[in-house]
């Protein structure tokens, strides 16, 4: 797809799902009479993640690793100094996701973001403390249980606030690639 949303990972984990499973290296546990999905133990799992991964690096150089861990576990994960750590929410997270039909290339902006980095050291360290203070603060505020409607309507908010800080962060740093001027376009015919 190309649109930034991890479709290189759901590929690189399917398809390392299917070639392992496929040589025998792994079995999938459940009911083999159709009635349910049938499912990878956490060890297969751990190996697919590390294929699909390999998978990854091919098409991106230096990826994460959130992408196909998101892709092979499921769920929120928090990503921190290559560390991943499932998120646990106590309330399901309502998200609308929109094709804005800008293609991105991953490989290119990473590049880019460190490129930079290397140019101006300090300003892109600043940068990316803010990312990192976004980041905490949102998966706090996910983890926080909601116990009513009022204190659900507030976290959607500090949610939906802190997506639209990184957002803006993220405009910023991708700004040399020339996508800032089709990114609020589209931005704003979506919101319309």
């Amino acid at each position: 797809m190309g649109a930034g949303l991890g479709s290189s990972a759901a590929f690189s984990v399917s398809l390392s799902g299917a070639l392992l499973t496929a040589a025998g290296v792994v079995c999938a546990e459940g009911a083999v009479d159709g009635t349910e999905w049938r499912l990878l133990g956490k060890d297969h799992l751990e190996l697919v993640n590390t294929w699909a991964f390999q998978g990854e690096k091919i098409i991106h150089g230096k990826p994460s690793g959130i992408d196909n861990a998101v892709s092979t576990f499921g769920s929120m994960i928090k990503f921190k100094k290559g560390e991943l750590t499932n998120l646990k929410s106590g309330n399901p997270v309502k998200m609308l996701i929109t094709d804005t039909r800008v293609g991105r290339n991953t490989k290119a902006l990473v590049a880019g973001v460190s490129e930079r980095a290397s140019r101006h050291p300090d300003a892109m360290a600043s940068v990316f403390h803010a990312v990192n203070t976004i980041s905490e603060e949102l998966s706090s505020i996910v983890e926080l249980a909601a116990t009513d409607e009022i204190a659900m309507t507030s976290k959607e908010e500090k949610l939906a606030e802190l997506m639209e800080m990184n957002q803006e962060i993220e405009v910023c740093t991708n700004a040399v690639f020339g996508i800032l001027l089709v990114k609020n376009v589209n931005i704003k015919m979506i919101c319309q």
